[in-house]
């Protein structure tokens, strides 16, 4: 089939005043659904007229149009440098009409540039066609002779698609680099006891699926720490690894936080915004103090991952999510299986796999690794030397209850590294720890006051509300009478 220049050349006037005209009489017409910058366009076809046509038409939006009117030489210009969209015609070879050429030529325009967007035309075909080509990953179909109009609407949103995907591409590796700076290497989740060696093989055995992970135990035993572990193991490792702690999420801001919103949803919603089920799709999203979800906000979350969509706050279209879900508490399982706290639906949904971490003090084997760990860190950190650890000060250690589990062992060698003055960590280094409840002896010596002195007794306060309550955050703030966000900042001040 051939076109008639004059034919086309008549259109694509016609279609300019058409844009000139409708400028005119709505002054709020605007670019603004254009890319950023002019495409880059290839236009692949046999047909000589149909070149000049397309040239003709896409100049005046385009920073480059280039044809070509057999396949190799274009293949040889994709692989050179970056195109934004790719005009092809399904049938390159005289006489044939079974869109072969297009298939074959997509297929590989593809593999050369997976980002870039491939638009093909014909002017023989239809619906079973351009379905065809749709599932062969073309981006969109244009039957000849083309609408002015509709071709360069058309081509348009393939630079917008080929830009996004680039952008997400990028986006992708960014995160990949930043979560392999960020996350913590294998040896840092040290421990051979037991009680450990039962975790690191659950860990090994249910990272590598798509399982849901419920992870339990004490504040500081290091959940988010495995959590980013299975994460590293998966299959899903080079996605997203997104944590959030819907401890310190108001209520009014969990669908925001997690759904996202569109613009002018609420007062303050300036600009649409994905929310972070969205943003770890592919991935793995890490929801800390699940336990302290309201039943209402539960039951929206239960519904989110029954149906793997979510609708952003002011929407009204579902956004498809696929991300693997892991949680953490430090609430006891006997309080998440009542039905008053916890809906027992949602806790089948996320505990496919149940993760326990022991206490420090259930391990005191293994706080001699760890300490030696965190004692090279802070070297490292604070540019000090490594200084040895006594076999008195590492009986103080172990003797000690850790109610602050690894969290608060980490943060004792943090102040003797910073503080210690002597070749090597001794007793007077954590002094802290002197009247603090130790695993050998009695609690009751904790109740006599020794001290007048207002911040030494609250910090032994906050730690007895932690041991008594099991490390329980909302339990422990409770019975001091404090909000959750208080006391984490006071456990913050003491360093717990």
């Amino acid at each position: 089939m051939r076109f008639s220049i004059f034919k086309d050349l008549v259109e694509f006037v016609r279609f300019g005043l058409s844009i000139i005209g409708r400028r005119c009489t709505n002054p709020d017409m605007s670019d603004t659904a254009e890319p950023d910058s002019k495409p880059r366009i290839l236009v692949v076809d046999d047909d000589p007229d149909v070149l000049t046509a397309a040239r003709l038409l896409l100049r005046r939006i385009a920073e480059t149009v280039e044809t070509e009117r057999r396949g190799e030489p274009m293949l040889e210009r994709i692989a050179a440098s970056r195109w934004d969209v790719v005009l092809l015609d399904m049938n390159l070879t005289v006489g044939k009409r079974d869109g072969a050429d297009g298939y074959d030529w997509l297929a590989r325009f593809k593999e050369a540039d997976p980002a870039l967007s491939v638009v093909l035309m014909t002017g023989f075909g239809g619906v079973p066609v351009a379905v065809e080509a749709m599932k062969r990953g073309a981006t969109d179909f244009v039957l000849k002779p083309w609408q002015n109009e509709r071709l360069v609407a058309t081509v348009m949103t393939a630079t917008s698609l080929t830009r996004s995907r680039r952008d997400v591409g990028r986006l992708e590796t960014e995160n990949r680099a930043l979560s392999a700076a960020a996350e913590p290497t294998s040896d840092t989740i040290l421990g051979d006891s037991q009680a450990m060696r039962r975790v690191f093989d659950m860990v090994a055995r249910a990272a590598p699926t798509h399982a849901n992970v419920l992870i339990l135990g004490e504040s500081g035993t290091g959940k988010e720490v495995f959590a980013r572990e299975i994460h590293r193991r998966s299959t899903r490792a080079d996605k997203p690894f997104v944590s959030v702690d819907l401890g310190a999420v108001t209520e009014t801001l969990f669908e925001s936080e997690l759904f996202g919103h569109k613009k002018g949803a609420f007062t303050d919603a300036k600009v649409d915004r994905p929310g972070r089920m969205v943003a770890s799709s592919g991935g793995t999203l890490f929801l800390d103090e699940i336990g302290n979800l309201p039943l209402y906000l539960q039951r929206k979350l239960l519904t989110v991952l029954e149906r793997q969509e979510v609708v952003p706050v002011g929407g009204d279209r579902p956004v498809s999510i696929d991300l693997r879900l892991v949680t953490a508490t430090n609430m006891p399982v006997s309080e998440l299986g009542r039905e008053q706290v916890f809906r027992q639906d949602l806790l089948y949904r996320i505990n496919t796999v149940e993760l326990t971490l022991p206490p420090l003090r259930e391990r005191r084997g293994d706080v001699a690794a760890l300490a030696e760990h965190f004692i090279a860190l802070y070297a490292r950190k604070y540019n000090l030397p490594r200084r040895k650890l006594s076999a008195e000060a590492l009986t103080v250690l172990e003797a000690y209850r850790w109610p602050g589990n690894v969290r608060e062992l980490r943060h004792a060698i943090e102040r003797a590294t910073i503080l210690g003055t002597n070749d090597r960590f001794e007793p007077g280094d954590f002094a802290a720890l002197d009247s603090a409840p130790r695993l050998s002896g009695s609690d009751s010596a904790d109740d006599d006051i020794a001290t007048y002195n207002l911040e030494e007794m609250e910090h032994r306060l906050i730690r007895r509300a932690l041991a008594d309550h099991g490390g329980n955050i909302s339990h422990a703030a409770a019975a001091l009478g404090l909000t959750r966000a208080a006391l984490y900042r006071r456990i913050e001040k003491h360093g717990l």
